[in-house]
């Protein structure tokens, strides 16, 4: 087994323990972290590891996390920053959340960050709803549908987000291009098409002049290029989510370089596309949003919590490692500064490390008085192209 295994295997068993108080005080704020990290299928009933010699990747994004976060309460410590921390497995089959929730081990907990979905989620929104304690969802791009929920913090911003972030960049810089989104006949991408529509609709008519096209699931170059203009930049929209889907979109449009000007414009999951440095996208100009943006080793501080990184796991972080840290020092400081009310102090850039987040409240309807909940709005427009990711706003 290589070393990041053995860190990951020890981390593993350092959560066995299920709760990890960083400094066992009342009079310090309290944090309640729930990662993802699975340990029933890890380990079996006598506390031995399943996997031998392997690791599940299902495990990866909750160990990423919290080793990032764990970086980030060393780093508060160094500051002097004090703090009671807990950590739970939000995937523990034996210890629901609710029956933490109902055990009282939160009723004290000060915020609530949490790298989870879905199911966890929406438990967490309601314990957070029921106690007021503020929950900072630092990984999940969705509301859930909760609503009157002024707890909830959305870290990672929602598709229509993105999305809207896309258009207007695309409004401001190809209003005179070509403009055409393939896409597949169904309901998920339906939605993209449905929030392009509506943004692009106005009183007078379209403001841009989109061409949407239908693609059966298995396509070729040529069904690309009988859309394209030979004479003018196309702009490709990649108008789906799925990963088939949009992976022949980009070989498909490498393909035709040669032949016509494209840039292509692809979704917010692309952003973990880590093959977009592939040789063959070299001279293909790839633009997507992200509600996160790495500066590289050029950057200070990125290029000192690589090494950390790599010392405690023998790994490059990901990021949702870069997440982790973030999230953690800047919500503990946030505390620690006696900003008990988190929500009026969410854009406080005093502690900002990468990200300048943009937290605004959100209301679903114009005649609601409490915001359904808070939610980032800072969405960067990146660009892959001849080996470098640039950031356009």
């Amino acid at each position: 087994m290589n070393k990041s295994g053995i860190f990951i295997i020890g981390l593993l068993l350092l959560f066995c323990k299920n709760t990890i108080a960083q400094v066992p005080s009342s009079n310090h704020p309290r944090i309640a972290f729930f990662v993802p990290l699975y340990l029933d299928s890890a380990f079996d009933a006598s506390g031995k590891y399943k996997w031998g010699k392997t690791m599940p990747r299902y495990i990866n994004a909750g160990l990423e996390f919290y080793n990032g976060a764990n970086i980030a309460l060393d780093s508060l410590n160094n500051e002097g920053v004090q703090l009671n921390v807990q950590v739970y497995d939000a995937k523990n089959a034996k210890q629901s959340i609710y029956h933490i929730a109902d055990s009282g081990a939160l009723d004290s907990t000060d915020a609530i960050i949490g790298a989870v979905s879905g199911k966890e989620y929406l438990d967490l929104a309601t314990i957070a709803k029921e106690k007021k304690i503020p929950f900072i969802s630092a990984t999940y791009p969705n509301d859930g549908g909760i609503s009157e929920n002024p707890y909830v913090i959305i870290v990672n911003s929602k598709l229509n987000t993105h999305l809207q972030v896309l258009y207007n960049y695309m409004l401001r810089n190809f209003g005179t291009h070509k403009l055409v989104m393939f896409r597949r006949q169904n309901g998920a991408d339906d939605r993209v098409t449905e929030v392009f529509k509506s943004l692009n609709t106005s009183a007078a008519g379209e403001v841009l002049n989109i061409k949407t096209v239908v693609l059966n699931n298995v396509f070729s170059a040529e069904d690309i290029a009988s859309s394209l203009d030979g004479d003018r930049e196309n702009i490709i929209i990649c108008g789906s989510l799925d990963d088939n889907f949009a992976r022949n979109i980009i070989s498909n449009a490498a393909s035709l370089i040669t032949k016509y000007k494209i840039t292509l414009v692809g979704m917010p999951t692309w952003e973990d596309y880590t093959d977009l440095t592939r040789p063959e996208l070299r001279e293909l100009s790839i633009i997507y949003s992200s509600s996160f943006f790495n500066p590289g080793q050029e950057n200070n501080w990125v290029k000192d919590f690589t090494q950390q990184y790599g010392r405690n796991a023998y790994v490059t972080p990901t990021e949702t490692a870069f997440r982790g840290f973030e999230i953690t020092y800047l919500f503990a400081h946030l505390l620690q500064d006696g900003k008990s009310n988190l929500t009026s102090h969410l854009n406080d850039t005093t502690h900002t490390i990468l990200t300048n987040f943009d937290f605004k409240p959100v209301y679903k309807s114009k005649s609601s008085k409490i915001p359904d909940y808070y939610e980032n709005k800072r969405v960067f427009i990146v660009k892959q192209w001849n080996d470098e990711l640039t950031r356009l706003n």
